[in-house]
């Protein structure tokens, strides 16, 4: 797999490209930071009963 492709996307009228690795990076990261906020969320709310 060639992790250094280039990914062109478009997100509004901006046109975007991105090598692969880089793409998938971003994206662990925001599922990542995602489950934190939830785990958070739920601690939190758990706690104010």
């Amino acid at each position: 797999m060639n992790w250094k492709k280039l990914i062109k996307f478009k997100i509004g009228s901006e046109d975007w490209e991105m090598p692969l690795n880089v793409l998938l990076l971003l994206s662990v990261i925001t599922v990542a930071l995602m489950g934190i906020g939830v785990w958070m969320g739920f601690q939190f709310g758990a706690g104010q009963r």
